[in-house]
């Protein structure tokens, strides 16, 4: 009897609270209706399809020349002398204030403002806003008037005897054992590429062929051609992988592995047993016959 008492005073409801929760219940309802059709009488907006091609072409265009909006303030700077710091707070897009850096680094220089103009990535919108900026400083030369000249002596250029240069010899750098600091040393190769090529390197287990440097991010063709003939190979030192008890994970490691392959490699070694000639993974397809040639460099069937 208790207990009946108890549930009947949680669970009754006088009459005011029973007129709030019809209340409730009915703008609920009125709440979900009103969702659904408010789409029926809303009036969509008018697109004007030509402002519409145009704004598609303006984005394109701004996403193929890759322009990112300027950071920074204008003011008067000279592009032969001023310093990363400043060149931060300059309003210039990134990849300009980059490219002005490289450009220095090789030895460039401005003599006018229309120099500026040169640098890679530079647009005639980006020069017309930064040009009344730029002051470069003249570079002084000490020059004698005229007549004071004329009046000095003619001096002859005294003859001193040439002595022939020692030949030096370059001696070919061992890719596969070539360290960052080495490799920094060729042309065209500064502190950048000689730590991608390092770093590729490791993770192929050494290099195969030098073919291979094109494979290399940001290694130019024009670059591996001018510093192919100071480069040699020692395949001997390429680290090879056991097929027969390398893991899945292991083999997907390699750059040239994708983890299907891993999976497939391993698959065939457990239904088929140990691999004693890597051709017989070409012969059943494990490994296209496109792909083989350079992922069996890297593979071993005995320890």
């Amino acid at each position: 009897m208790r207990f009946q008492q108890i549930i009947r005073e949680y669970f009754s409801f006088t009459k005011n609270e029973r007129i709030g929760l019809v209340v409730l219940v009915v703008l609920i309802g009125l709440i979900l209706v009103a969702n659904h059709l408010i789409f029926y009488f809303e009036k969509p907006g008018k697109i004007d399809p030509d402002k519409f091609q145009k704004l598609i072409a303006l984005l394109e265009e701004q996403e193929r020349r890759g322009e990112k909006s300027a950071e920074g303030y204008l003011f008067s700077f000279d592009p032969n002398a001023i310093d990363s710091i400043k060149l931060d707070s300059l309003q210039l897009p990134f990849y300009v204030k980059r490219n002005l850096l490289n450009y220095r680094s090789k030895g460039g220089r401005f003599y006018e403002a229309a120099d500026f103009r040169k640098i890679y990535g530079m647009t005639d919108s980006i020069f017309d806003t930064i040009q009344p900026y730029i002051h470069i400083a003249e570079s002084r030369e000490v020059r004698l008037a005229p007549e004071v000249e004329k009046e000095r002596p003619q001096e002859r250029p005294v003859q001193l005897p040439v002595t022939p240069k020692p030949e030096t010899r370059v001696e070919p750098i061992e890719i596969n054992a070539a360290t960052a600091d080495e490799l920094k040393e060729l042309r065209g190769i500064g502190e950048v590429l000689s730590v991608r090529i390092v770093k590729y390197r490791q993770l192929l287990g050494g290099f195969w062929g030098l073919d291979q440097l094109h494979d290399v991010y940001g290694l130019k063709p024009e670059t591996i051609e001018n510093i192919l003939p100071y480069l040699k190979l020692d395949s001997t030192r390429v680290v090879q992988i056991n097929v027969n008890f390398a893991s899945a994970e292991d083999l997907a490691r390699h750059p040239y592995i994708s983890y299907e392959l891993a999976k497939a490699l391993v698959r065939f070694r457990s239904e088929n047993g140990f691999v004693n000639e890597l051709q017989i993974l070409c012969e059943k397809e494990v490994i296209s016959e496109v792909d083989f040639p350079r992922i069996s460099p890297y593979l071993r069937t005995k320890n």
